[in-house]
């Protein structure tokens, strides 16, 4: 074995080398596939794809675990950006656009539901998936418009509903995952015992957010710190609440995403966030799309039952969502078809790993881990092309105006 390794060059041997070749591959392969106008996401998918398990195997759950830690930055990063984009007061004073957006969710998730229960899952495991389904994908969603630049109105609504999706995906899974464990071979309590522990969970992780913040506000103001300053006591603060809810096991999901609902909509001064941090986020975006793509199995796309489930339920998805789209009289119908298809996009539970109170995917058969592996795989090469799409036939993008 020593000879094998030795036989290897060094950069091989080094887990850190490794993502960090991962990372320079997508960011070129991204930047020749938009020059010639193709989403540059799609540089991680190729990237992660030939590194990962579906290619030369260099990439692999075992070594991300390596990594979690700068994986759990991204991640909030990610999950920090979606809260911000939340508008409350828009959504309270336009409640019928706001209650058609929840509307779509809550019928994302019904359908799954619906489809994988006639496919042959159980009504417990399908409702865990369904719950899954119901959330954006916000690292597909913010990096297509951050490339494309995109802004106006099916932007805007599109973006508060990703915010919008993963708050009820979170609320729904935490009751299915009470409820699977529950029910597990071995279980240790209660179906309302779990629902309690899910739920003080989510308790502890808005508690957290709301310290964080508070200490980000005070911070700022006894130093009087410069709009140019504040993204860095801010990025201290995000980190700060990513620990503690890493060691209380509380809600990072809840936490993250609530951080930036506060500094949106209470925050009275300027934000400059975004653009200290924009090239640090484009990198998070390929960093943790490229791991994605690495743990995705293509193989599963070759099995027909998983695979016709996964595209009935991806179909339906976007069906849906259009569907819930048709009380309101706000966007026209082609920008109701872009935000229908610009919200296609889907996360996995292993998307959640930021979020270490959210244990629990062993718990689905065979049957629903290939079905979740085949839409994976399904939303891995067509997710960010049809989100991409979906912003440019709402006719809102800007790529060539660095000021749009």
């Amino acid at each position: 074995m020593n000879d094998e390794l030795a036989d290897l060059p060094l950069w091989m041997l080094s887990p850190l080398a490794v993502v960090g070749a991962g990372l320079l591959l997508s960011q070129v392969i991204g930047v020749l596939m938009q020059a010639r106008g193709w989403p540059k996401l799609y540089g991680a998918v190729v990237a992660g794809l030939i590194l990962g398990v579906s290619g030369f195997g260099m990439v692999d759950a075992a070594l991300l675990t390596r990594f979690q830690e700068l994986f759990n930055a991204a991640s909030a990063l990610v999950l920090f950006e979606t809260g911000r984009k939340m508008d409350l007061a828009w959504l309270w004073r336009s409640p019928r656009q706001g209650g058609v957006l929840v509307l779509g969710c809550l019928l994302r998730g019904l359908g799954a539901w619906a489809i994988l229960v006639a496919g042959g899952l159980a009504l417990g495991e399908a409702a865990f998936i369904a719950a899954i389904l119901i959330a954006v994908n916000p690292v597909v969603f913010t990096s297509m418009v951050s490339d494309s630049n995109a802004s106006g109105v099916a932007t805007y609504a599109a973006a508060n509903t990703v915010g919008i999706s993963n708050l009820i995906a979170l609320l729904a899974l935490s009751v299915s995952l009470a409820w699977m464990r529950s029910h597990s071979m071995h279980a240790g309590f209660g179906f309302s015992d779990e629902l309690l522990r899910q739920a003080t969970k989510l308790v502890l992780g808005a508690g957290i957010a709301v310290v964080c913040y508070g200490l980000y506000a005070i911070a700022t103001r006894i130093a009087r710190a410069q709009a140019g300053l504040r993204p860095g006591i801010l990025l201290a603060a995000l980190m700060m609440d990513l620990g503690l809810c890493s060691v209380t096991s509380a809600s990072a999901l809840l936490s993250l995403l609530l951080m930036g609902v506060l500094l949106r909509n209470v925050e009275t001064r300027d934000n400059v966030f975004q653009a200290q941090v924009k090239t640090a986020q484009d990198i998070g975006y390929a960093l943790l799309f490229m791991m994605s793509a690495a743990l995705v199995p293509i193989a599963h796309l070759f099995h027909w039952l998983p695979l016709s489930t996964a595209l009935l339920v991806f179909a339906a998805r976007i069906g849906l969502t259009r569907l819930a789209l048709m009380p309101s009289g706000a966007w026209s119908g082609a920008k109701k078809h872009a935000i229908a298809l610009s919200l296609c996009s889907l996360v996995g539970f292993g998307s959640l790993v930021v979020d270490n109170s959210l244990t629990g995917a062993s718990y689905m058969s065979d049957a629903a881990a290939a079905v979740m592996a085949a839409l994976l795989a399904l939303n891995v090469l067509v997710g960010p092309g049809l989100t991409w799409w979906g912003l440019k036939l709402a006719d809102e993008t800007h790529e060539g105006d660095e000021h749009g």
